[in-house]
């Protein structure tokens, strides 16, 4: 087998190789993942759902030669979702093309015996670059969904991604909640009295969400925090002033008094720039009534169905796709993507705004 770089980057094999390699490395976490699966969708337009029922409702205690009462299912909210199209371009540079290059004829030069470990050198090196293209849709749905789960609101503008989605905005009609500034004293007691109030409406909450910073300040913070770790734990508050109380400690305590588990959110992306973007918003804290919150709803893109002349493409979850192509400007790597989050019952998603309250 005779390699060029042409060959190479056209060969399935090795292209599916090196994408088996950087999914089996995990070298950056996909954090929407924990909250949303994949699911297809056959149109960009979809009907989506606004609330499911997640429960059974209690049957009716009849006189046995009485007539049984009709029950009607529970009506589910609806409206419409659709795909947002991702897609960038990476130019591969002549100094990597150039190592790649000789990688290349190291394999060429090689005996037969000794060619799958030039292989698994190439390999290694093209690595990163199928990383890149395969993480950038990742990521971004990664800041979209925290922004959803944190604040019920996502948008993605223009000069956010100039190369990829020209607009995304969306607004959950998720239940929100304003504590005042006088709530901030006493805010466990008020989160106390808030869940036992939204349990007979929503249900029970498994998780209760927010950024460590939300957590030193809402929780830590408040007053009578103090007053329930010494009558939970019996300890001294000192603990608290020298910043020892995590959240695994605070947990404990919140449960010994009916309030769901701390999730603590400290997932951060990489921007283009080399900033990173904090995930989940500070001054939010979110309740969730299920461990996962609906579906990634994806659509195989129209140039999967229709391939542009001279490009070679693979395929990878989600209906992603990778290209290659030459041109006189140089070599590139594309992606494309049509993903959406879609909640299944957002309308149960109930998000404490502190921004008043901590002001």
């Amino acid at each position: 087998m005779y390699l060029t770089v042409q060959t190479l980057l056209n060969d399935p094999n090795i292209v599916k190789a090196v994408i088996d390699r950087v999914i089996a490395l995990r070298l950056d976490t996909i954090y929407w993942k924990k909250h949303l699966d994949f699911e297809k969708t056959r149109s960009r337009v979809f009907k989506t759902y606004l609330g499911t029922v997640t429960g059974v409702t209690a049957g009716s205690v009849i006189d046995r030669n009485s007539g049984k009462p009709l029950r009607e299912r529970k009506s589910l909210g609806s409206g419409y979702g659709e795909v947002a199209y991702m897609g960038d371009r990476y130019q591969m540079d002549n100094e990597r093309l150039d190592m790649l290059q000789e990688l290349i004829n190291k394999f060429n030069s090689a005996r037969p015996a000794d060619q799958q470990s030039a292989v698994n050198d190439i390999i290694n090196y093209i690595v990163d670059d199928f990383r890149q293209v395969l993480l950038a849709p990742h990521k971004r749905m990664d800041i979209v969904d925290g922004a959803l789960r944190s604040d019920g609101k996502a948008e993605v503008k223009v000069d956010d991604n100039p190369q990829g989605i020209a607009m995304l905005d969306m607004e959950l009609p998720v239940n929100r909640i304003t504590p005042q500034t006088g709530d901030k004293d006493h805010f466990i007691k008020y989160l106390m009295d808030k869940v036992v109030e939204l349990r007979t409406k929503y249900g029970m909450f498994v998780s209760m969400e927010m950024s460590r910073k939300t957590f030193i300040n809402a929780i830590v913070g408040s007053k009578d925090f103090g007053d329930f770790y010494k009558q939970t734990l019996n300890q001294r508050e000192v603990q608290i002033a020298s910043g020892l109380m995590t959240s695994e400690m605070a947990s404990t305590i919140f449960q010994g008094i009916g309030l769901p588990p701390i999730v603590i959110n400290e997932d951060m992306v990489e921007l283009s720039d080399g900033t990173y973007h904090q995930v989940f918003k500070d001054n939010r804290i979110s309740l969730f009534t299920t461990p996962k919150q609906g579906k990634m709803r994806w659509h195989t893109p129209y140039e999967v169905t229709d391939p542009v002349p001279g490009k070679t493409y693979t395929t990878s979850e989600g209906g992603m796709y990778i290209s290659n192509i030459r041109t006189d400007e140089g070599r590139f790597m594309e992606y494309g993507a049509e993903w959406i989050p879609e909640y299944i019952a957002p309308n149960k998603i109930t998000i404490f705004d502190l921004d008043t309250m901590l002001t």
